[in-house]
Parts: structure tokens; C-alpha cells; sequence
């Protein structure tokens, strides 16, 4: 039997390097379309936690804005609709804040 020629062997490998590339090509742009998928999803998800962020916002916004016209009118249904949804607040709290802000008003008097 006689040995294959050189040009012969550089012939199958350049169709094995060849056949490679293309392998790798092609799983990379499998790859960028698994990627292009999961940045979408990402973004999806991080557009739902943002809205549900801005709601959390306006939620806390309205229960402080529920519990000081409660505090303010004394309205006793307010309070109890608070009290069932869990809301707990202190009427002191309103009036400390009110005597800090006469406080600051006050003229300080250093020696």
C-alpha cells in the first residue's frame, strides 16, 4: 500500500478545519440568539419591577395621606378601614412634628 501524499493529507484537513468553522459559526449564532432572547426577557422583567416599585410608591403615598386626614378629622371609619387593612399609626407623631416645626421657629439664644 503506499502512503497518501502530503497534498492529499493538507487537503482533509483544511475540509476538517473547514467543517469546524462552520460547527463554531453557527453555534455562535445560536448563542447570540439565545442572548438577544434573555436580554429581552431581562428587560421585561425589569420593566414589571419598576411599575410595580412605582405603585408600591403611590400604595405608601395614599395610606400616609389616608392616616393623617384620619388623624386630622378624627374620623373614626377611617381608622377602623386602616386598622383591618393592617395600617397602625400614632396620633403623637403629628404633633411632634408640629412642635419641631415651632421649635425651629423659635429664636436660638446662645450665650
Amino acid at each position: 500500500m503506499s502512503e497518501p501524499r502530503p497534498d492529499s493529507r493538507l487537503a482533509l484537513a483544511s475540509i476538517v478545519l473547514g467543517g469546524l468553522c462552520v460547527v463554531l459559526a453557527l453555534s455562535l449564532a445560536l448563542m447570540a440568539a439565545i442572548n438577544r432572547t434573555l436580554r429581552a426577557r431581562i428587560a421585561e422583567g425589569q420593566a414589571q419591577v419598576s411599575k410595580a416599585q412605582t405603585l408600591a410608591n403611590l400604595d405608601n403615598s395614599l395610606v400616609q395621606l389616608l392616616a393623617k386626614s384620619a388623624v386630622d378629622n378624627n374620623d373614626l371609619a377611617l381608622r377602623d378601614l386602616l386598622s383591618r387593612n393592617g395600617v397602625t399609626f400614632k396620633e403623637s407623631a403629628q404633633t411632634a412634628s408640629a412642635d419641631n416645626a415651632q421649635k425651629n421657629e423659635a429664636p436660638h439664644d446662645k450665650p
